[in-house]
């Protein structure tokens, strides 16, 4: 009885344990290492690597000899005729018909064959090592992706978070407001009017509290997804980082630079500028564009290799048994053995080796230009960026001052219409105001933190994003 009450409190502590690490607090780092990891997008990516490793074990599998064995078994119920010619038994000009052979044939036989010279083969070998790497730098830049959209899905519920925060201080200032008036209509100092609007106002800030509530709760499912945590477990998000991120943040650089960004550029040795960055730090999107350019290069080769000759050397031996008799003994078995080499060369296909070469040729001309496209966009990227978070910088400074204005504004209206020198018109639109400054306020911050992300995407430095680098 002891040890079942012993065991029983173990179990309960274990549950303790393991809903205390389901209700932990993610903050986006927390968010990104566990989904470079656990991402079914990382799975994926992950396993076409492994199944390119597969591939090169199969082409390498060529070099190698090929041995074969084989077996049959013959049982003739009608033996087969042989004309054979008359002069055989002295009937000079006829042939007489001879059944061959026996009712019953075993044959055993084992074949080796091994290449001695193949262009193709070799070339083979180099186009599955080369697809490899080319499945890796996908696996990568599927990585810089899961961070990308977890960072963007992290902060869009951030936003929305601050949202809902917003709506619930602005809730809980008007139910102050509401308790005071309700006093007020007692004592006929207010209109009943007054309090109704209040009354409204409330219940349209807590409708829209709702909404905001549950557009969290379809965020975080979707975030759950990109990360890998199943949606039925528990999982919240870390927001103490927005509600730290003010201009403090954003300062300290005579061009607003995501922080990340320049200390990853410094330890590079790379200058903070658009030609020295794209000149200096390879993309992984063009890591990829040049590798499918090396294959293709590749293939062309291979494809021409194919005019060239093959050579490779067989062996061959082997047993057979026959009998009329379905009975097997020592005897009759007879062995046979062949060795010998195959010489292959190829003399006209149809031209078919030629128009698989100018395939290959104009896939490699289409590349190029979709290589020399992706440099320009990934420029473009990279400018747009840095110059919205110029932009974005500025207007979180004016958010910033319309926010310290629009607090005075509200708490001075507040004020006149605690002494009765304002109207309620005027105190609702002063809460409004402050409430659309407050979002438009957080939103900016948020925006500011997303173009950061598109400005490292767009550099090739989302990786400095995980904790692990």
């Amino acid at each position: 009885m002891r040890a079942v009450q012993v065991l029983f409190g173990l179990l309960i502590i274990s549950n303790m344990v393991t809903a205390q690490e389901y209700s932990q607090k993610f903050s986006l780092q927390q968010c990104l290492d566990f989904a470079i990891n656990n991402s079914y997008a990382a799975h994926r990516a992950n396993l076409v690597v492994r199944e390119a490793g597969y591939q090169i074990n199969e082409v390498r599998s060529n070099v190698l000899p090929q041995i074969n064995a084989s077996g049959g078994f013959d049982h003739s119920l009608v033996l087969p005729t042989t004309m054979l010619p008359g002069e055989l038994i002295g009937e000079s000009g006829t042939q007489i018909p001879v059944q061959m052979g026996s009712k019953n044939e075993f044959d055993f036989g084992i074949s080796v064959e091994q290449v001695i010279f193949s262009p193709t083969l070799f070339t083979g070998i180099k186009i599955a090592k080369n697809n490899q790497e080319l499945q890796r730098l996908r696996a990568a830049m599927t990585k810089e992706e899961v961070i990308f959209d977890v960072s963007n899905a992290f902060y869009d519920i951030l936003n929305s978070m601050q949202e809902l925060d917003n709506i619930n201080y602005m809730v809980s200032m008007q139910d102050s407001l509401y308790r005071l008036m309700e006093k007020r209509v007692e004592e006929n100092v207010t209109r009943e009017v007054d309090l109704n609007r209040i009354k409204v106002n409330l219940t349209n800030l807590r409708a829209r509290g709702k909404n905001i509530n549950n557009t969290i709760l379809q965020q975080k499912r979707y975030l759950k997804i990109l990360i890998g945590i199943s949606i039925e477990d528990a999982f919240d998000v870390d927001d103490s980082k927005v509600q730290n991120i003010g201009l403090s943040e954003l300062r300290g650089y005579s061009q607003p630079q995501n922080r990340i960004l320049n200390s990853a550029f410094s330890q590079l040795g790379i200058a903070r500028t658009s030609s020295a960055l794209l000149s200096s730090y390879e993309n992984v999107e063009l890591d990829v564009l040049n590798k499918q350019k090396e294959m293709l290069e590749l293939e062309i080769r291979s494809h021409k290799m194919e005019y060239m000759p093959t050579l490779s050397a067989i062996a061959t031996a082997g047993y057979q048994f026959q009998s009329d008799r379905l009975k097997l003994t020592r005897e009759p078995w007879y062995s046979s053995a062949i060795v010998g080499v195959r010489l292959t060369i190829p003399i006209f296909d149809g031209l078919g080796k030629r128009s698989r070469i100018r395939q290959k040729q104009t896939q490699l001309q289409s590349l190029d230009w979709n290589i020399r496209e992706t440099q320009q966009t990934l420029s473009a990227n990279y400018l747009n960026a840095k110059n919205q978070l110029e932009v974005i910088y500025e207007l979180v400074l004016v958010q910033s001052e319309n926010l310290k204005l629009a607090e005075k504004v509200y708490t001075q209206t507040m004020a006149l219409y605690t002494e009765g020198l304002a109207s309620i018109t005027d105190l609702l639109e002063t809460e409004t105001s402050l409430h659309e400054v407050k979002i438009t306020y957080t939103t900016e911050l948020i925006r500011y933190k997303k173009t950061e992300i598109d400005l490292l995407k767009a550099s090739g430095t989302l990786k400095y994003l995980l904790s692990n680098n």
